[in-house]
């Protein structure tokens, strides 16, 4: 080829220079001679100019296709740049060409005209050139008479005629010069168009609509290749979202029993508080105060023996001497004494009552903290399940909402799908009737035109009839069972819709039941909350009654024991003890309602954790299936294009 390529520019070149050598010579001889010749020379000059520009132009343009195919030695897997290396001209024919359309490439179009033009007009100078030359001669024939005269007016325009015909040799040499210039040119293009054809079906093959064909007839067996793989993924989602169902099922009644079981440890665990709580604080009071009544009772009745034993021992060695004296001694003493006694009394009764004020407006405060305590630890327990059940009721919420939504989405993508599949399937009808018809038409046709033809082609065109017969019913063959795939196809697909509104259904209930478990648990949580504020208020009731009785136990203690310094300071530790350990249950009783509060924590922490990870899952599962109905969805609509495009070609 590439020989062939130099021999054309060799022959181009040459026959360039040669028609334009033949317009110089015609235009140097006209010079000076003959302005009129000059001028049409000039005119037939111009013209193959024009002409040589226009095939230089298409010879550039084989070129460019020339190198592009040279270039080429693999695939081409982008056609837009290989086209780009082209000339302009020939984009649109070259990709029509390697699509596998029979598309002649851009030729010449002035070139043929003006090979005929240049003669033309070499002829037109002859031919004015002869008339002007006839007419010098008439007018010197008629103007004189002598042989002479006559002689040198006809000589004068015969030398004229080889001047006239001048022109028509630049017209002729310019003609044959272009005409075969224009033939090389054609040349060259039909070599570049039959390499374009050989590199088609090789190197551009992905680009041809042959090959289109059979890529989209095998996508499609690969399609329904996939489609039984397809429904077993969806039986196995099936499978799946009944398991995670079972397990969200087990896992909330799992919840509610270990709720139900840290509930029911924590009423018996507070129970078995307070009222060790208690008998302890009665048993410590009653061994406190019972030691120091004995004490009491003995110390009094030891010094009151003392007293008796002394006194009689007194009297009865002093009780004649020392009468007057012991009886004013004794007057004395027994003035001071009461004098002392009444005043120590009262002091210490004083004493006493300010104590007793105090430590009972000690008792009342810590009575009044231990209420607030248990008022505020209420409160935040109510606090804590209102915020509980808020965020459960958002997480419903919102979930339903979800779900509404995603259920709206596969109501519009299986309406979507209904009419894309009922579109196509009026479409295949369509098509596959108007095959039918135009093959039909085309037997006719082809049976009207072979019975024009003649009696000598009887036989051959009676095989071709046949064949043309047999052609029509593969067709129809071929449209039926594309019809029965496209039915199969559909039946497939609306068994898969079915199946995904199935698992949606399934997905909404196993939803709502999610939704009537969180409710269910929200009230038994209620429930048991409420539960425990009134065993807390009874227990709390209880104590403060039990604390006042025993109060009014020790005042009466204190009452008949006023005179003991001793008795009331240890009155005063036991109720330090009392207080103390209230304090102790108190703290005891904050620190189970503590872990209470951080058992319900982690279990709705571990609870949203389940049902992000069941809605995770679910999502998963859902996403899945819409991207396979996606891709189902788009390897229809590849189908239904590519059915529109053999249907056009």
């Amino acid at each position: 080829m590439g020989k062939n390529n130099t021999v054309g520019k060799i022959l181009f070149t040459s026959a360039f220079l040669l028609g334009g050598i033949a317009v110089g010579w015609m235009c140097a001889v006209f010079m000076h001679t003959n302005a009129l010749a000059l001028t049409v020379t000039l005119v037939i000059g111009a013209v193959y100019g024009i002409g040589a520009i226009e095939l230089f132009q298409f010879r550039y343009a084989t070129s460019t296709l020339t190198k592009a195919l040279l270039r080429t030695k693999e695939k081409v897997t982008v056609l837009e740049d290989w086209l780009n290396a082209l000339d302009e001209s020939l984009h649109n024919s070259v990709r029509l060409r390697i699509q596998g359309e029979r598309v002649g490439l851009p030729a010449p179009i002035l070139t043929p005209y003006f090979v005929g033009l240049l003669v033309m007009l070499g002829l037109l100078g002859t031919f004015v050139g002869m008339v002007v030359t006839l007419k010098g001669a008439v007018i010197a024939l008629e103007g004189t008479s002598e042989l002479a005269a006559i002689r040198a007016g006809l000589a004068a325009p015969i030398k004229g005629l080889g001047l006239a015909f001048g022109t028509s040799v630049a017209g002729v040499a310019t003609s044959a010069m272009l005409g075969l210039m224009s033939t090389l040119s054609k040349r060259d293009r039909m070599l570049a168009t039959r390499s374009l054809d050989t590199r088609a079906a090789t190197d551009f093959q992905d680009f041809s609509l042959a090959h289109s064909q059979q890529e989209t007839f095998r996508a499609l067996q690969i399609q329904t290749q996939a489609l039984p793989e397809v429904s077993g993924r969806l039986h196995e989602m099936a499978d799946k979202l009944e398991q995670v169902g079972e397990t969200l099922i087990a896992n909330q009644d799992r919840f509610q029993a270990s709720i139900g079981r840290v509930f029911s440890e924590l009423a018996v665990s507070m129970d078995k508080t307070h009222k060790e709580s208690l008998a302890e604080n009665v048993r410590l009071a009653g061994e406190s105060i019972k030691p120091i009544v004995a004490d009491v009772m003995n110390t009094i009745a030891q010094e009151t023996r003392n007293v008796h034993h002394n006194l009689k021992q007194t009297a009865g060695d002093h009780l004649q001497a020392l009468a007057g004296q012991f009886k004013q001694l004794t007057e004395s003493m027994s003035q001071s004494f009461n004098t002392m006694t009444a005043s120590a009394i009262a002091h210490q009764q004083t004493n006493d009552e300010n104590r007793l004020v105090l430590w009972t407006s000690a008792l009342e405060s810590t009575q009044k903290e231990s209420a607030f305590h248990f008022a505020e630890s209420s409160k935040r327990i109510s606090g804590l399940l209102k915020s509980s059940e808020d965020l459960i009721q958002a997480r419903i919420r919102t979930e339903a909402a979800w779900l509404e939504e995603h259920q709206k989405r596969m109501d519009t993508l299986a309406q979507m799908l209904k009419s894309e599949l009922f579109a196509l399937r009026k479409d295949e009808e369509l098509r596959g009737q108007a095959a039918v018809e135009r093959l039909g038409n085309l037997e006719s046709a082809l049976a009207d035109h072979l019975t024009t033809i003649g009696r000598a082609m009887e036989a051959p065109m009676t095989r071709l009839i046949q064949t043309a017969e047999e052609a029509p019913r593969a067709a129809a063959d071929v449209i039926s069972q594309l019809g029965r795939e496209a039915s199969k196809r559909a039946e497939q697909d609306t068994r898969q819709l079915e199946e995904q509104r199935r698992i949606i259904t399934g997905i909404d209930a196993l939803s709502r039941s999610l939704a009537q478990t969180s409710a269910d648990q929200h009230a038994a949580i209620e429930a048991l909350v409420h539960q425990s504020k009134g065993m807390l208020e009874n227990v709390a009731s209880q104590f403060t009654d039990r604390m006042g009785a025993e109060a009014t136990r020790f005042s009466g203690v204190v009452e008949n024991f006023a005179a003991s310094a001793v008795e009331m300071a240890s009155l005063g530790d036991a109720f330090s003890m009392a207080v103390t350990l209230f304090n102790e249950s108190n703290e005891q009783l904050i620190q189970n309602l503590s872990r209470v509060e951080e058992s319900l924590e982690k279990a709705a922490i571990r609870n949203d954790e389940q049902l992000g990870y069941y809605v995770a899952q679910a999502r998963e599962i859902i996403d899945h299936c819409m991207l396979s109905q996606k891709e189902i969805f788009e390897d229809l609509q590849k189908l239904h294009q590519n059915n529109r495009i053999s249907v056009a070609g």
